[in-house]
């Protein structure tokens, strides 16, 4: 989108707002329990397992990941990515089929997501704070911390600003 990365920054937004949109959905499943259960068996939900922290096998020569991903680069940057989580936390892809209008405005919705996201990927190249190989684990660890605060009813920005914020971001074509 932004031209001056060619496609490595490109390939860097694609992985962002894909990942940002996996980890958004969270606990999505589509798997259901049986309608019918003997009444004999009690039936308990299964306790939270922590989720283990995922392996990033960066390419050779990639520099090695920053130790606090949502630390680096400007308050700037950092807001655009956390703008990002957000939108797509607010706007997650659904299982179950759409009316054409409705995907529409959905993608519309997350086509912010990404251009925000995008475009603090970008910001934290231009500032050295990152690499595009580091994309895919700054997106996650955003949608993460995104997530917690949204359970918590804390996000440190609204959705509203968020979505402000997307708007605003120039897209040269």
């Amino acid at each position: 989108m932004t031209g001056t990365l060619g496609s490595s920054g490109r390939f860097a937004g694609v992985m962002l707002a894909a990942l940002t949109g996996l980890a958004a959905c969270g606990g999505c499943s589509q798997v259901e329990t049986p309608a019918t259960t003997p009444a004999a068996i009690a039936v308990e939900p299964a306790p939270q397992a922590a989720m283990p922290a995922p392996i990033y096998e960066l390419p050779p020569g990639a520099p090695p990941l920053p130790a606090d991903l949502l630390a680096i680069g400007s308050q700037d940057a950092r807001d655009d990515l956390y703008c990002s989580a957000l939108i797509y936390n607010y706007n997650p892809d659904v299982s179950d089929a759409l009316a054409p209008v409705d995907e529409a405005l959905l993608r519309k919705a997350q086509m912010l997501g990404f251009i925000v996201g995008e475009s603090g990927i970008n910001k934290l190249m231009a500032e050295k704070a990152a690499h595009a190989t580091h994309a895919r684990a700054i997106a996650e660890a955003y949608a993460a911390q995104v997530n917690k605060d949204v359970k918590a009813n804390t996000t440190r920005l609204t959705i509203d600003a968020c979505n402000a914020r997307a708007r605003a971001v120039p897209v040269t074509h």
